[in-house]
C-alpha cells in the first residue's frame, strides 16, 4: 500500500531539517511560518497546508515547491510515458 500524501511530507519535512541540522523552531524562522505550525505540519497532526505555506517552506529550504512535494521515486517504480499499461501487464508464459 502506498503512503498518504501527508504521510509523504511530514516525512520530506523531517528529513529535509534533520539533513540541514536544524532544530523544529529554526527550520520554522527560515522557513517563515510559525513554530508551532511547523511541528504540527511535521509531526502529522495538522496534514493539510495552504499553498502559500507551502510555498514559504518550498523557498525556506531553498527549493521550488514541486521539489517539495515531489520526493525521489526509485526508478524502479517509475512507469516508462510511452506506454503506462504495459509494465503493469505480465508476460505470458
Amino acid at each position: 500500500m502506498r503512503n498518504s500524501a501527508s504521510k509523504l511530507f511530514r516525512k520530506q519535512l523531517r528529513e529535509l531539517r534533520k539533513a540541514r541540522g536544524w532544530t523544529q523552531e529554526e527550520a520554522a524562522e527560515k522557513c517563515g511560518v510559525g513554530y508551532k505550525l511547523y511541528q504540527l505540519y511535521e509531526l502529522g497532526i495538522k496534514n493539510n497546508p495552504g499553498l502559500i505555506t507551502l510555498e514559504k517552506i518550498a523557498r525556506g529550504y531553498g527549493m521550488e515547491l514541486h521539489e517539495l512535494l515531489n520526493p525521489a521515486v526509485p526508478s524502479a517504480r517509475r512507469i516508462p510515458p510511452d506506454n503506462p499499461q504495459k509494465s503493469r501487464q505480465k508476460s505470458a508464459p
